[in-house]
Formats: C-alpha cells, structure tokens, sequence
C-alpha cells in the first residue's frame, strides 16, 4: 500500500448516506434518484463502535441506478451514524482485495479507526478533515451482492 495512496487498488462500491426517518428518506430518495430500495428493518448488529464492543440497531436500506450503489442508514446516537440534517451524505465505502492492508495503510496515513475492532480486516476510517472511508473485504462485498446488482461487481473481484 502506498503512503500517499492508501486506498490504491481498491473499488468504490456504494456511497453511504444517513437519515433521521429511513422511511421519508427512502420515499423522497426514491423519487429524486429514481430507486427502488430493499431492506430498512431493524436489526441488531454486534459491531466494535469506537473501541467499544456493542449492539446497535440498525435500519438499513440499499439501492442501486447499475453504475452507483447506495447505502441508507437511520441515525443512532452514539454511533458514527447520526445528523441532524433529513438525509446527508456520510462515507465512501472501498472494496479491496486485500482489506487487511488497506486498513493498515489508511491508519498509517493518518486515519483513525472508528469502527471495528483493532485488525479487523474492514472498518470505518477517519481523518482530521472529517473524511470518512469505509474498507471492506470479501465476506461483506458477498453481503452487499444480494442489494446491488451483481453484473455492476464483475470489476472488482479479478479472481472469480
């Protein structure tokens, strides 16, 4: 991984927006962006939140134009998920091949883990500008295959 590119090889996969109602975002997202969404019922997920190990529910929703992937997800307090605004953009989400060392070289470029545990290989990625980076690895690229249209993936995965 390059210091001066850490996200270097890797795939934009979605663009992630949060929201104060999924429900309304969803219906006005749908109209202005042309989306049909699937998913935004609530479900625990046990994730590494800020160096804390906790369950957090979450609502969340994806849709997909074929070139562009969405993710939509409800505020939480206490999480990297929250506005005040109805809906804003929120982070950028990389697939990469090697997500491990993605992950390192984005905390070696001055990026602070948010979440996931210390070595996981995918998290969400902080810099001092506020920028926020997602990186993840094959287990969640075959999650997120489900909501996105998978012809739009063949590009990322080389080995298949």
């Amino acid at each position: 991984m390059s210091k001066k590119n850490p996200l270097k090889g890797s795939s934009l996969v979605h663009t992630g927006l949060v929201c104060q109602d999924i429900s309304s975002a969803k219906q006005r997202l749908s109209k202005t962006l042309n989306l049909a969404w699937i998913g935004g019922d609530q479900k625990p997920w046990a994730l590494t939140v800020y160096g804390k190990e906790q369950i957090v529910p979450l609502r969340i929703a994806h849709a997909s134009t074929g070139p562009a992937n969405f993710e939509l997800i409800e505020a939480v307090a206490n999480t990297p998920w929250v506005t005040t605004q109805p809906v804003m953009q929120h982070h950028l989400c990389f697939y990469s091949e090697h997500s491990e060392a993605t992950c390192n070289a984005l905390e070696n470029n001055d990026f602070v883990r948010i979440m996931g545990a210390p070595g996981d290989p995918q998290g969400y990625f902080q810099d001092a500008s506020g920028l926020l980076i997602e990186v993840i690895g094959d287990a969640i690229l075959e999650y997120l295959n489900r909501f996105y249209n998978p012809v739009s993936y063949t590009h990322l995965r080389a080995h298949e």
